[in-house]
């Protein structure tokens, strides 16, 4: 009975193809536009931590408090100390990386060493050298525009448009100019050894990196970083950052209590995920609002549509359904049997709609979409390049509602079998 179903879907168009075609756009446009959108969150996150925040930040609570005038006073001191207890607490699934955020001017030279311009810039301090996870975790030898990556101690990078306002190449020297740690001046010369494309438009018009170890001996702050970044597998999502965070927290607790020997007396680490910076909690919940009514939408649209394809399709069975209820079979059967047809079709259109938005996803995820002109101008933390994420999660959301608009489609337009009398549809087959 099943395979006899299955061939007459089959052999009659009428009932077969218009409804595959809508399950399948349907599901291709929901797992392509979620997959999109998830890319461009999670793009988000990744790059609001890479650069900013980490998935968790270990910073002391006044610097936290007044972290927009980069307060060098206000760091956690115990840099050691600190580092070997977050390892020995933290387990294998975190990854810890001190880092010092510093402002200052820069002061570009001309040939006789008068100054030839200045410019106020932000940057960061972390550890460059060959071996060290910020090379690979900030893709800084790909990004590399111009030079190379420092190897010496007093050199940086800076953002290329930086270089290109201030007309800096590889080899020239500038001079750095801020506050140091005690409130004094600091000032030291360094060598411009590569020009970064950050790929963030903020970034690349004013930030500059340099050694982590340059940083405390210009800055006066051995032993000392502004925070430390922590980085979890990207098989964690984010709504378990604070999972972990309370996890750790209690370990924080019973540290404060004790302090190491390198933390000041003010010293109050506290622990903050990514979700507590930046707005990014805000952006997650209406990031999931969208999503969530877009599904509904989408959903809807196509049961309307299935439903007034299923009621066309049903007017031109009623001599078939009259047959059948004469020869005994039930009201509630011909109804059951329909939404399994529909169910069917729904299958092969789910899965034509899974090949195709699944291979938009992976081209978006591969290759992406170019929107830096976009951006350029909102400071926000987004790569110029868009990708799509290729997930389980997609496909999911993607294929449930297009098997259940299917279903539901069909089930409500059968039940205009009940109205109509088996002699009624008896007849409609004889004209």
């Amino acid at each position: 009975m099943i395979r006899w179903l299955i061939q007459g879907i089959v052999r009659d168009k009428t009932r077969f193809l218009f409804p595959f075609i809508v399950v399948g756009v349907g599901v291709a446009l929901m797992i392509t536009m979620l997959g999109f959108m998830d890319g461009i969150f999670m793009s988000m996150v990744e790059t609001t931590s890479i650069l900013d925040t980490g998935h968790l930040r270990l910073v002391n609570k006044a610097y936290y408090d007044e972290e927009h005038l980069n307060p060098m006073d206000r760091a956690l001191g115990g840099q050691k100390a600190t580092g070997k207890w977050l390892e020995e607490h933290s387990g294998t699934s975190i990854q810890w990386l001190p880092r010092i955020r510093w402002g200052a001017i820069l002061d570009v030279p001309d040939e006789q060493g008068e100054t030839l311009s200045q410019t106020p810039i932000q940057g960061m301090a972390m550890d460059l050298s060959s071996a060290s996870p910020e090379i690979e975790r900030l893709k800084l030898q790909k990004s590399l525009v111009q030079g190379s990556l420092p190897q010496h101690r007093f050199e940086m990078l800076i953002g290329y448009q930086l270089a290109e306002t201030l007309d800096l190449q590889p080899g020239d020297s500038v001079t750095l100019i801020g506050q140091s740690f005690d409130g004094g001046l600091a000032s030291d010369n360094y060598k411009v050894t590569g020009l970064i494309r950050f790929g963030v438009f903020a970034m690349d018009k004013k930030m500059a990196l340099i050694d982590l170890k340059d940083a405390q001996d210009t800055f006066y702050m051995e032993d000392m970083v502004t925070e430390w970044l922590g980085f979890f597998p990207s098989r964690v999502a984010f709504q378990d950052y604070g999972r972990r965070k309370m996890e750790l927290e209690p370990e924080l607790k019973a540290l404060k209590s004790q302090p190491p020997a390198g933390w000041y007396v003010d010293d109050d680490p506290i622990l903050l995920t990514i979700l507590e910076q930046r707005n990014m909690d805000e952006m997650a919940k209406m990031f999931l609002l969208i999503r969530g009514i877009l599904l509904v939408i989408f959903t809807f649209l196509m049961v309307l549509v299935l439903w007034n394809a299923a009621l066309l399709n049903g007017i031109h069975r009623y001599g078939e359904m009259g047959l059948r209820l004469a020869l005994g079979e039930t009201h509630i059967r011909l109804v059951g049997l329909a939404v399994f047809e529909a169910l069917v079709i729904g299958c092969a259109g789910a899965l034509a709609g899974s090949l195709l938005g699944g291979g938009l996803v992976w081209y978006l995820q591969e290759v992406g979409v170019d929107m830096g002109d976009a951006f350029a101008q909102s400071g926000m933390m987004l790569t110029d390049v868009m990708r799509g994420r290729l997930s389980l999660e997609g496909f999911v959301y993607g294929i449930v509602p297009g098997l259940a608009a299917s279903a539901l489609g069909t089930l409500c337009a059968s039940f205009a079998i009940f109205k109509r009398s088996e002699a009624n549809l008896f007849r409609e087959m004889e004209v």
